[in-house]
């Protein structure tokens, strides 16, 4: 019968001794002849589970091993060696700061995604298998650091064991996996207890040799620490790994790595590949890795990879990582919003209003609690002559908002050309480039959606997002909660070569009255002739503002003469802050009932 508290005060008190603030927790599992174990990323807590059956004597071969090394107690030999291995994952006590593998976020984030890489390109991947290579290939390299400590005899007689409970022989990547081990840190006597168990196949040993090739081991072993440990050159070195491990993954592995989660758990062969690297992290078992999935966490990902020059992650589908991207920009917006709330001071109450003159008034100035007639009796934007500051009781329950119309939103490919004078900038992640004027236009609807979400009132009203170019498609009304499909349609577009609008499809997707509706566009619309009656009858019962990038046109023209609004942007980078400004000036004028 295992101490179990025994193992685990031992295992704890060497966890101190390293300068690790881990605790450490041993649990007996029934129905197990193994031991497994993994460590919590967050809180750090250890956590190793010990099977009721646990008897690693049994195994002559691994007997023999402990009787000529003269390893009084081997069960402790082998926990001390995967207390040594999880606290490796981050750093141990003589360590230089930053040795460990993956250690963080980072780490961990940059190794999945090299692995995943691989997989995808094999045919291979799976969610569960590209957590396992990449876990092999963290304890590679972790071994090797956790081997200028201590011999690692426990770990050595932990990888016979899981030969003995494979019928006695390595499967083809568990054995690449031990013979890499030995080729960094192996001893003599190590290396003769193991190779009792190779198959020596053919496959596996050249696959163990292109890895050795491919990451540019050699028999030195501090050379080999500084080139694993080169945190630089982890895209390179876990993807050379995973290249030709992946190899040997079409079969399951039964064995366990030393640190393969809570229960212990090799690969299995799934019924069919992913051909898409999607990672669910509702499936995900391993804690680091839900930690890099997390929202806000992706966000300050994908801003860190283009700032780098850095691609795409590999782990995530192309639009789900533009969509953290746009998230984490429109955040940095600065937006100056707040919650309708009682008794708020605002300049509500004008003594006089008159029409809004596009040529001297700012947008900032617009009454949207207050409708004028211009000239020819059509509906316009109101700006004060003059006004009095006054608190405004706002309603106590406001159930709905009118619907966000935010974008008639053009997709010709002229939208891809540069903003300003300074080039489209970088397409290592926007593939439109992050200084395009398409990337503004999809900022300014990332930041109107914040400055919403800001003030409160995101959840209470619907968005529609209409795109057009050679033909007009719009997603439908949708709720905060079902803006997916809006947000697949501007980050995967597809830009046409003319620039026409199907006012049909503009005119049932925009009923609602006195609704906010936006049109963003950097040119002429060439059947503005055919439509433009239309279209001033959709837009006449609206708090309609079209934003024109660059040049005027016959349409801004005439939407002018409606007495709608132009805003006139020569440079796009600008867009977005003018557009959320005339969405917050709405939204909080409904809020105080001006508009209603």
């Amino acid at each position: 019968m295992i101490d179990v508290k025994g193992l685990e005060s031992h295992v704890q008190a060497l966890v101190m001794a390293q300068g690790s603030e881990s605790r450490v927790k041993v649990v007996p599992v029934g129905g197990s002849n193994t031991v497994s174990a993994s460590i919590n990323h967050t809180n750090k807590e250890i956590s190793v589970e010990v099977g009721d059956d646990w008897d690693i004597l049994q195994y002559d071969k691994v007997r023999r091993f402990a009787e000529r090394l003269k390893i009084r107690n081997p069960y402790r030999m082998v926990m001390d060696n995967i207390g040594f291995h999880e606290v490796g994952h981050h750093r141990l006590k003589n360590d230089v700061d930053g040795l460990g593998c993956p250690e963080n976020l980072k780490g961990k984030e940059v190794c999945v995604d090299a692995v995943s890489r691989e997989m995808l390109a094999a045919g291979m991947f799976s969610q569960g298998g590209a957590l396992y290579l990449e876990n092999l290939v963290a304890d590679v390299i972790d071994n090797l650091n956790c081997s200028n400590y201590t011999h690692l005899n426990g770990l050595s007689m932990f990888f016979g064991e899981q030969a003995e409970l494979n019928k006695g022989k390595f499967s083809p990547l568990y054995e690449a996996f031990v013979k890499l081990n030995m080729q960094l840190w192996g001893r003599k006597k190590q290396k003769q207890l193991l190779s009792e168990y190779y198959t020596n196949d053919e496959v596996v040993d050249e696959v163990v040799t292109d890895c050795i090739r491919e990451v540019g081991l050699t028999d030195v072993k501090s050379d080999n620490l500084g080139l694993l440990f080169d945190k630089e050159r982890w895209p390179a070195t876990f993807s050379g790994f995973a290249k030709h491990l992946v190899k040997l993954m079409d079969q399951d592995v039964p064995e366990f790595l030393p640190g393969s989660g809570s229960g212990g758990k090799g690969y299995e062969l799934p019924v069919e590949f992913d051909g898409e690297g999607r990672f669910d992290p509702g499936k995900i078992d391993d804690p680091l890795m839900k930690r890099v999935l997390d929202n806000d966490n992706m966000k300050k990902v994908m801003q860190r990879r283009n700032e780098d020059g850095e691609g795409l992650p590999s782990f995530v589908e192309d639009w789900n990582a533009l969509d953290y991207f746009y998230q984490a920009q429109a955040s940095e917006l600065y937006i100056k919003a707040e919650s309708p709330r009682k008794g708020e001071s605002m300049p509500i109450s004008p003594i006089q209003a008159r029409p809004f003159d596009t040529e001297k008034d700012s947008i900032e100035d617009i009454l949207f609690g207050r409708i004028l007639l211009d000239e020819e009796g059509k509906p316009c934007f109101a700006v004060p002559r003059s006004h009095v500051e006054m608190t405004q009781k706002y309603k106590k329950s406001i159930k709905s908002y009118p619907e966000l119309n935010i974008a008639v939103l053009d997709n010709s490919r002229s939208m891809t050309e540069e903003a300003n004078e300074k080039g489209v900038g970088r397409t290592n992640i926007v593939p439109w480039g992050d200084n395009s004027k398409y990337h503004y236009a999809l900022l300014t609807y990332y930041g109107v959606e914040k400055a919403l979400h800001r003030m409160g009132v995101a959840t209470r009203t619907r968005y529609n997002m209409i795109t057009f170019s050679g033909r007009t498609e719009a997603t439908g009304e949708k709720a905060y909660d079902d803006r997916l499909q809006i947000k697949k349609r501007m980050l995967q577009p597809e830009f046409g070569n003319t620039t026409e609008i199907d006012v049909g499809v503009l005119a049932r997707n925009a009923r609602q009255p006195e609704s906010v509706l936006m049109t963003i566009s950097d040119g002429e619309i060439w059947n503005w002739t055919d439509i433009k009656d239309d279209f001033r009858r959709v837009i006449s019962d609206k708090f309609y503002v079209h934003f024109q990038i660059g040049e005027d046109t016959e349409a801004t023209r005439d939407i002018e003469s409606w007495g709608g609004t132009v805003v006139r942007i020569t440079d796009a980078s600008q867009m977005p802050k003018k557009a959320i400004d005339i969405t917050q000036k709405f939204y909080r004028s409904y809020a105080a009932g001006d508009t209603r």
